[in-house]
Order: C-alpha cells, then structure tokens, then sequence
C-alpha cells in the first residue's frame, strides 16, 4: 500500500473514531437502525486498517477510540461475546472427557464472575456424570473437580458447617454421621466429596413396610382388576417420538377424584417443616399424607405397572440411573388439593429473584404431572439439577393431554421440586436411598454430600429452574435388599411478566414438548 492510500485510510480511522464517539442521541437516525450496514463495514474496515498499521494508535486524537475499544473488549468478555465462547469451549471439552481443559476454562469463567445459562449448567453436569462407573461411584477426579468448579460458577456455594454431633435445633430433626468424612453412600470418594452426616427429620416414624408386604404376597388382599379403577390412559408416547428418543414407550395415566381415599382430618397428624442443615432452601414438610394414604399409590402403580426408561443416545446412555422404572400420573384435583393445602403453609409465597432480576411471581399450585419411582437394590438416579416445568394437564373442552395446560394470559412456571417419599426406614436399608445434596466446601476442589433420609409420607422441598440456587442432587443408591418409592412433581409460581421464566406456547404431549427430559429423586 502506498502512502497516498495510508493517508486516505488513516483519514478514514480519523472521520470514523469521531463518529463513533458520538453518542447515538445526536445521529439524525437514531431512531432508526443504530448502526446500519454501511457504517458497520466502515467500522471494520477502520479496525484492519488499525491492524495493519498500529503506530497510528499512537496519536492523541486516538485516545478516545482505544478507550471505546477496551470497552467493548470488556463488555465482550463479560457479556454474549467471550462468555459465549468460554461457555461453548467448557461444553466442547467435557463432551471430549478433556477436563483438564475445561477446568482451565470453568476457572477462567469464575474468576471473570460470569455466570451461564442454567440449560448449559445442566449439561455440563451431565457430562461431568457420564463418566461415572456402573455401581454409581465416580470415575475421572478431574470431572469431580470440574463439577465443583460448575457449582461455584453458579454461585451455589453457601456451606454451612454443623460438627458431626451437633443436633439440629428444633423439636424435631437430627444429624447422623455416615463415619468417614470421604465416604459416601458406602464408597470412598477420595477427598474430593466429603460425605456430611445423614439428616433425619424425625427419628421415630409409624409406616407401613410396603416392601415387607410386596415379598409376602400381601400388597393386595385380592388379585387387583383390570383396568385398575379410577385410572385410565390419557396419551401415550412412542418410544421414537420422546425427547430425547428413548427405547421404551410412555404412558400416562390420570387419576378421577376419589381414587386415592384420603384420611379425614381428624385422623391425620399436623403437617411441620423441618429446614435441611446446610442445603439453602431445601425443606423437609412431615405427615403430608398418611402410610395408608402412601400404599395406595404404590397399588395402583404395582398394578398398573412400571414402565422403563432408558435413553437411546446420547450421554445419558452411560447412566445407570435412567434404568428406574417409573409410573407417569396425571393427578386428580382433590388429592391436588390435599397436598397443596398441606404444603402451602411452608413453602415460599413468591418464587426467588433470580441474578437477572426475573421471579416473584407468587405459588399457585403444583404440577399435577407426577413421576413416580420405583428404585430397587443398587438402583439409583445419578447427580443433575432439576429445569423448570409449565403446568401440566387436559384441556378443558377436549380433553387432550396438554404438556403446559395453563392460560397464555396466566402461565405457570415451577420453581421447587417436590419429592413425596412413600416409603422410608423399614424398606430401605441403613444409611442408603437418600437424597444427596453436593454443595461446594469452603475448599476449592472438594465438595460436601448432604444426605437425606426418606420419611414415609414427608415431602422434600427444594428450588430449582434458576442457574443461582438450583441444586445439584441424586437418587442416592438403594441397599441390598431394598425398595424406594418416591414421587416427583414441581410447586408453580406464576410466570408472566418475569422474564425468562414464561413458559413457551402450550404443546401437546404427542409434539413431544420438554416432558421426557430426566426428573428423579
């Protein structure tokens, strides 16, 4: 290039640093389109020229053009630009089971305090997973360090410490030590997770001992009939059509009020809560129903019967987890009603405020699409953090099952898992089948493993649908010679006006929605 063309280039860099200093209210087209296609080409062609020749930076009148420009490098970098990128290349390298890579990366994303989408959030865990080995402990050190570093990102790390003798404050509510601080669920995890002791809310508790009666033959007084009254089919999906693809077909059933016989008030005890010690947010309400009122939901779904769920593809494949057989239940209004009334004195009036300001909508219900679990020995769902759920259910004039059944003037969007425990001590053997918690230490690279115990007829509370407060957890393995049985649906809050928290238009189960991604407890 000669120097008549590099005077006229640098006239350019010249005319274009002094509009591109003028503030967007004084351009004649500002109400317009605020950068058009000619001085975007203008602006890129100013910045190569820059390249090529950087000892124009030197002048004073360039001063105010390399300060915009470390601007935009930082608003980049915390913002859609780099962000984006580091988040893409933390996917790329624990897809490739790199996870030295990726820990460099996760730590490049935490010191920059950038924070990811909750749907990447969950994938990274997932990955981080895949590598797990077949009886649930876990592989790669590396991938547990990564996935402390992911929950640290998040900005989940609220540790509370409580010495292994310490009892709970409260009526109610202890805390047991497994033994080894690196033991966990039976397996020594090395350091890297340090197994905190099991919380019970309650340490005597009347049950039935379902498992005890399935083994003697004594589940049904009678051979149950065919169909089971009060269920009935209300869609069906082909393996091939759920998201993702699976290799076994689903079903679910709705239930018709009255199906499940609930006990009179004056017959119930008084539902409490009890918080879980060092979980922020999570919450255990005691006696929401009753252990007839828990056999004779697992009648119904013993007769009815199981189906499996196993992935087709994809990482979940490596996952013993997804083997748990489960029963979908489309949940009639009175016993909607019942556990919603018995909850609600509990849990939080109005969803959580999220980083980005959305939530604080107040809690209208709860899903009445259930999953219920049946996890026997050696069984168990592996650690995932739980996205958020539309409301589930028929359509008013036509019955069809709608995957999100609720106004598009007045959505709903979950934002508490809700884990019914069915059964508890007499049917899962010690110290296994909990629900475990990992949390960051105040340690970087170790994590703690707060486990709690199944109480029959109690429901675990905990938040979820946010990248900030949403909790990784796991299906903790089941004992030899045990049961659990568990229900998993979601507390709704309302969603309109907050953000990313609307859910999408309504979709029909048989398009396939969201409603095949993984749950569990």
């Amino acid at each position: 290039m000669g120097k008549n063309n590099k005077r006229k280039r640098t006239a350019q860099v010249q005319s274009q640093s002094s509009k591109l200093l003028t503030p967007p209210s004084e351009s004649p087209s500002a109400s317009a389109l605020l950068i058009d296609s000619e001085d975007l080409e203008c602006t890129i062609n100013v910045l190569e020229t820059l390249c090529d020749f950087p000892e124009e930076l030197a002048g004073k009148e360039m001063k105010g053009l390399k300060r915009k420009v470390h601007e935009l490098y930082r608003i980049m970098a915390e913002g859609s630009g780099l962000g984006t990128s580091l988040t893409s290349k933390i996917s790329t390298a624990l897809s490739d089971y790199r996870f030295t890579d990726a820990l460099i990366y996760l730590f490049e994303m935490y010191t920059r305090k950038l924070t990811p989408k909750l749907g990447a959030l969950q994938r990274w865990v997932r990955e981080c997973d895949a590598t797990s080995n077949e009886d649930g402990s876990p592989g790669d050190p590396e991938a547990l360090k990564c996935l402390d570093m992911i929950l640290r990102i998040a900005n989940m790390s609220h540790p509370t410490h409580v010495p292994t003798d310490q009892k709970v404050l409260g009526t109610e509510g202890s805390m047991k030590q497994k033994g080894s601080d690196n033991v966990v669920d039976g397996m020594d995890m090395g350091g890297i997770i340090q197994g905190k002791q099991i919380f019970r809310a309650r340490e005597d508790n009347e049950e039935i001992k379902i498992w005890g009666l399935i083994k003697d033959g004594k589940l049904f007084d009678t051979p149950p009939p065919n169909p089971y009254p009060n269920f009935r089919p209300v869609h069906h999906v082909k393996a091939a059509d759920r998201k993702p693809p699976n290799l076994y077909d689903s079903t679910v059933y709705g239930s018709s009020p009255g199906a499940i016989a609930l006990a009179p008030s004056t017959e119930r005890k008084r539902p409490t809560k009890v918080d879980v010690p060092g979980v922020p947010g999570a919450f255990v309400v005691l006696d929401v129903f009753t252990p007839e009122e828990c056999l004779q939901i697992v009648r119904a779904a013993e007769a009815i019967g199981w189906e499996k769920d196993e992935a087709k593809s994809g990482s979940a494949i490596n996952k013993t987890s997804i083997l748990a057989k489960n029963f979908v239940w489309l949940s009639d209004s009175s016993f909607l009603d019942h556990f919603y009334s018995s909850i609600l004195p509990f849990v939080p009036a109005t969803a959580p405020i999220s980083v980005d300001g959305n939530g604080g909508g107040k809690v209208r219900g709860i899903n009445a699409r259930f999953r219920v679990y049946q996890y026997t020995e050696n069984q168990l769902y592996r650690p995932h953090i739980d996205g958020a759920w539309p409301a589930a259910g028929l359509h008013p004039e036509t019955g069809e099952y709608l995957h999100d059944s609720s106004p598009p003037d007045d959505p709903l969007w979950s934002r508490y898992t809700l884990l019914v425990y069915l059964n508890g001590e007499g049917d899962i053997p010690q110290d296994t089948g909990c629900t475990t918690f990992f949390l960051p230490s105040d340690k970087i690279g170790v994590m703690e493993a707060h486990s709690v115990r199944p109480i029959q007829g109690a429901v675990l509370c905990f938040p979820h649908g946010d990248t900030t407060g949403s909790l990784l957890h796991e299906g903790s393995a089941v004992g030899k010679g045990g049961i659990k049985y568990v229900i998993r649906t979601d507390l709704l809050y309302e969603a309109k006006g907050f953000g990313q928290y609307k859910p999408p238009a309504s979709v029909g189960v048989k398009q396939g929605g969201k409603e095949e991604e993984g749950l569990g407890g």
